[in-house]
């Protein structure tokens, strides 16, 4: 299948050169993982101005969502659960995994709306709020890691993973949180990252990672 929409770093009409790129590279490091089903009629997405149809990258691919899911080291050892921050995706942890891998089966994945994982927009299956995240979250767990695991997370999602071991404490080793909002001042999304709320700019940026996730 094509993984490219024309806006992502992982092909499509904006691709620089021929041949494989670091994003196909990456993808072929991970897996799609199915989990937590879509809520409503599972109507075809339209954007909120004209009414059309949405591309195939703004739509669900099924009755249950697209993670997509990077692993290294062998399922025997201890899980730890790799979580990315807004605006970012799973390529943030790449120098990180196989570190890792020695001692921690270690995951990493892209949370709905964020990198290849499914990207429903609101009110079409997904309404990314803070429980509806929670929820998803769980149902991910469960598929993945069905034992306990430890999890670090980083900057602005970490209050839906603290709300998660709130309500699922027997289930983890340990929590780290990497840079989180820790007051209702912070919790706030400044403007610089909540201009990526709007439907085309978040589309875009949420899958490039020179833009969102090349931190190293």
């Amino acid at each position: 299948d094509d993984i490219g929409d024309g806006f992502s770093f992982s092909g499509g009409k904006y691709a620089e050169a021929e041949g494989p790129s670091k994003s196909d590279e990456w993808f072929a490091q991970g897996r799609m993982v199915k989990a937590h089903a879509l809520y409503g009629n599972k109507e075809k997405a339209k954007d909120p101005f004209f009414g059309l149809t949405m591309g195939s990258g703004s739509q669900s691919s099924g009755d249950v969502f697209n993670w997509f899911c990077v692993e290294a080291g062998s399922s025997s050892n201890p899980t730890v659960l790799l979580i990315h921050g807004f605006p970012s995706q799973a390529y943030s942890y790449r120098n990180v995994l196989p570190v890792l891998s020695d001692k921690y089966r270690s995951i990493a994945f892209d949370w709905l709306g964020f990198g290849f994982s499914d990207k429903p927009q609101p009110k079409y299956g997904f309404d990314y709020t803070l429980d509806e995240y929670t929820s998803a979250l769980e149902s991910l767990i469960d598929a993945v890691a069905p034992d306990k695991l430890s999890i670090v997370v980083q900057g602005y999602f970490a209050p839906i993973v603290v709300k998660y071991a709130n309500e699922h404490q027997d289930k983890l080793n340990h929590l780290i949180l990497v840079n989180p909002p820790i007051t209702d001042k912070h919790a706030k999304l400044p403007s610089t990252l909540a201009c990526f709320s709007n439907f085309l700019l978040g589309e875009v940026f949420s899958q490039v990672s020179s833009y969102c996730a090349n931190f190293a």
